[in-house]
């Protein structure tokens, strides 16, 4: 529910020396009980296991954990009922990942996991594997008994108000809580207007998510975790509801490559375009597995499969294949810079023009890395807001202004495109 970069072993997977597999579920304290009945459920599993505490700040604490634990349970439970495999979540032996999230602290933490060691709720599944290129992981895999995740049952959650503003991963930062004043102040607010209308699933009422950025300034990153930016979209977040209504997905397309085309002044789209990822004779995925790890990357001068390619199916054939005709229609990639023009140089942008149409709209519209979920009847008009603060967020940096493509997206109903646009000025100039 929260980025992480800890790892999980599997020794299964020798292909790679340098990545391990991430677990689907890493245990991070985002909700609590709901009501004073919820909270006397939470209460009755934690007297079970003994790990139940007389001082209202603990217990506040135990609170949120427990309830992260067994809502967490749940989504593996449904996941391994889809897909097979054994519910393993990967819990976190390090201080400073629950320090800089939260003010549950980690002796509760060490506290409610020896507990459920000693109760037979979880048992010690997989060792920790260290990320030899960045010298990180220590995330241990515990495997949830089965009758842990109907335990839930009938427990009504929301978002837990120890969840803190702001993180960041950045070294200098590491086991410290981050603050910013001016930072802080625009989540707290995001949290107040979403709390009025919380995003819904059930019976879990969702409306805090921390910025996380990976750099001490806080000018890199800082997209939103949160409950909702784990949930799988067609199966759960397309299933919630704003108010009593349903909800759509407002989706900019190829946020990421629009972006660095705007700042390079490099366009290689039509005047009126769908698709920033379109190349003809060429699969849509395979341009955006190329352009995402590029971006990611911060470099243009990926001859090598990545990780990312490897996963897509792509071969080394291939990618020498599709760089030819990339490189010459993307010549924005020749800007990127590791640590300078990157995806996390994107984020900020990215997540700082949604914040915008946000907060000028002053609705109960939620944020989702290049995406806003609001109320289905909204959706139109919102993307078309995001198309103006795109615009006007170029125009005020000194870029190439373009208005993004988008789609909507419903449960149960066809997608909807809509074309993004750039000047026919701006194309002249690109000619020349």
């Amino acid at each position: 529910m929260n980025q992480t970069k800890l790892l999980s072993s599997n020794p299964d997977r020798l292909d790679h020396l340098f990545t391990s597999v991430q677990f689907s579920e890493v245990l991070s304290p985002v909700v609590q009980p709901q009501a004073i009945i919820d909270e006397e459920q939470i209460d009755h599993l934690l007297i079970q296991i003994g790990c139940h505490s007389n001082r209202p700040v603990s217990l506040r604490k135990l609170h949120t954990l427990m309830s992260s634990f067994l809502l967490q349970a749940q989504r593996l439970a449904n996941r391994v009922q889809r897909k097979g495999g054994q519910m393993v979540i990967g819990w976190p032996h390090d201080e400073a990942y629950w320090r800089t999230r939260s003010n549950v602290g980690y002796p509760i933490v060490k506290k409610l996991r020896q507990a459920l060691l000693d109760n037979g709720w979880i048992t010690h599944h997989k060792q920790p594997t260290k990320n030899l290129y960045h010298g990180e992981g220590n995330c241990n895999g515990y495997l949830i008994a089965g009758f842990v995740p109907e335990l839930a049952d009938g427990i009504a959650f929301q978002s837990s108000e120890l969840t803190y503003a702001t993180k960041s991963s950045a070294k200098e930062a590491k086991g410290k809580k981050v603050t910013n004043e001016a930072l802080d102040k625009r989540t707290i607010a995001l949290w107040e207007l979403w709390k009025s209308e919380p995003l819904t699933l059930g019976d879990l009422k969702m409306w805090r998510a921390t910025r996380s950025f990976s750099n001490k300034e806080l000018t890199r990153g800082g997209r939103f975790f949160g409950p909702w930016t784990s949930m799988n979209k067609e199966r759960e977040r397309l299933k919630c509801t704003i108010g009593g209504s349903t909800v759509a997905e407002v989706d900019v397309s190829g946020m990421y490559p629009t972006l660095l085309c705007a700042i390079t002044g490099h366009v290689p789209f039509k005047i009126r375009f769908k698709d920033p990822y379109f190349i003809e004779g060429i699969e849509r995925e395979e341009v955006k597995t190329v352009l995402t790890s590029a971006i990611g990357g911060g470099t243009a001068n990926q001859r090598t499969l990545t990780d990312l390619m490897r996963k897509s199916g792509l071969t080394q054939e291939r990618l020498t294949e599709i760089r030819r005709v990339i490189l010459p229609k993307f010549e924005c990639l020749g800007s990127l810079k590791k640590g300078v023009l990157d995806s996390e140089t994107l984020a900020y942008h990215e997540t700082e023009i949604l914040m915008r149409v946000v907060e000028r709209l002053t609705r109960p519209i939620f944020i989702l890395h290049d995406c806003l979920i609001c109320k289905a009847d909204e959706a139109l008009e919102v993307g078309k807001e995001v198309q103006k603060e795109f615009v006007q967020y170029c125009i005020e940096m000194d870029w190439r202004p373009i208005s993004p493509a988008f789609t909507i997206e419903r449960d149960g109903k066809d997608k909807l495109q809509v074309s993004g646009e750039r000047s026919p000025f701006y194309k002249q100039q690109d000619a020349k």
